[in-house]
């Protein structure tokens, strides 16, 4: 039989149901004396918790686009933390092994050989400076 909950035995679920079932069914505190009632969160009102991914740019450096942000988690996403310090071989085996797509093998491709790369940001960055140096020679 499942309650919903493994924390308290049924009547404790029933009584803290019934605590909070005045606030529920009026969307508003029911409680006559203050002090009884429950503090406030420190959490912000209505859609402020939840503010649009498309206009968050959180943890995104300056001068990074959402295309940017979205390249970058990719390349995260198939690394991990598990394959840094690695140099561009190990971190190509590493994608191959993973079954990362070819565009992502072939962009890490484009870093030097012989570095060492202690993480995603510091291959994404040089990856970004090598793109902008192909650019700016054409």
């Amino acid at each position: 039989m499942d309650r919903g909950s493994s924390k308290h035995g049924p009547w404790r679920d029933d009584a803290m149901a019934h605590e909070v079932s005045g606030f529920v069914r009026s969307g508003r505190d029911t409680r006559a004396e203050e002090w009884r009632s429950v503090e406030p969160t420190d959490e912000l009102p209505g859609d402020a918790q939840f503010p649009d991914p498309a206009q968050s740019r959180a943890g995104a450096a300056a001068g990074m686009t959402l295309a940017d942000v979205e390249e970058r988690s990719e390349l995260a996403r198939w690394l991990g933390r598990a394959v840094f310090p690695a140099e561009r071989e190990e971190i190509m085996d590493h994608l191959r092994h993973q079954h990362a797509p070819d565009r992502v093998i072939e962009e890490v491709e484009a870093a030097p050989p012989g570095v060492q790369f202690t993480s995603v940001g510091e291959l994404w960055r040089v990856l970004r400076q090598e793109v902008d140096a192909q650019s700016a020679r054409s």
